[in-house]
């Protein structure tokens, strides 16, 4: 059996083969097998428990368990970095989430998987407000900016940012707010992943920013105020060229 052959067959096995296929393949007996693939499962589940935290908090252990068991079985790691793994799987528990499971989950998850992404986003140095101190006002208005690499703008129908947080970081529970929509900026400007509700202004400023848009324009079109951007600004949200 080719190589790559070999490797499709034996991770097909792992992820359900039947006792025919795995007997076959096993030269005809089964022992240590299923200890070793109930140890792949397991090891699946813990690196998904530790990429979505906030998830697991909020399904509970045996019904994660059983989420991460079948998001496995349907997409096996295809990167040697576990960090990188699960990707997909916001969508998957959208579409494949079990009744009972809390509707905010998906939402949930793509804030767990914006935490993991600015945590392994490139570095770059950050602009300052000293930086701009001696711009002249006029040609502030032209400056485009260029956000830094870390940031993620996840957005949901609902205020979830205080739920995710109060889950991923302390495991506990804490009912979501209103139906009001709202983005979270998540980055890490210092070597350390931040985030924070933002205010839909300051929502609105940042689209318009890493669309390219000149920061005149783009406060113009976002209904933006100076200390908005400035807050931006101290927060570390701009990468210095």
């Amino acid at each position: 059996m080719r190589e790559a052959g070999f490797h499709d067959c034996f991770a097909s096995m792992l992820r359900g083969g039947d006792t025919v296929t795995v007997a076959a393949f096993a030269g005809g007996t089964l022992t240590g097998f299923p200890v070793y693939r109930n140890s792949v499962v397991r090891s699946a589940i813990e690196v998904l428990g530790d990429n979505y935290p906030a998830v697991r908090a909020m399904s509970g252990e045996g019904n994660f368990a059983a989420l991460a068991k079948a998001y496995w079985t349907a997409h096996p790691p295809r990167d040697g970095v576990m960090a990188h793994y699960g990707s997909g799987f916001a969508d998957y528990i959208a579409a494949e989430s079990p009744l009972g499971m809390p509707s905010i989950l998906p939402d949930i998850a793509r804030l767990d998987r914006a935490w993991s992404e600015a945590h392994l986003a490139p570095d770059s140095a950050i602009l300052s407000p000293g930086a701009l101190a001696g711009v002249e006002p006029e040609r502030l208005a032209d400056l485009t900016l260029r956000l830094h690499p870390s940031v993620r703008l996840p957005r949901s129908d609902r205020a979830l940012h205080a739920s995710w947080a109060a889950a991923r970081f302390e495991g506990r529970m804490v009912k979501a707010g209103p139906e009001s929509g709202e983005t979270v900026l998540v980055w890490r400007p210092y070597q350390e992943v931040r985030h924070r509700a933002l205010e839909p202004v300051e929502a609105a400023l940042l689209d318009q920013l890493a669309a390219g848009v000149a920061l005149g324009l783009a406060a113009e079109r976002a209904g933006c105020g100076i200390e908005s951007f400035i807050r931006l600004l101290k927060d570390g949200v701009f990468a210095r060229d």
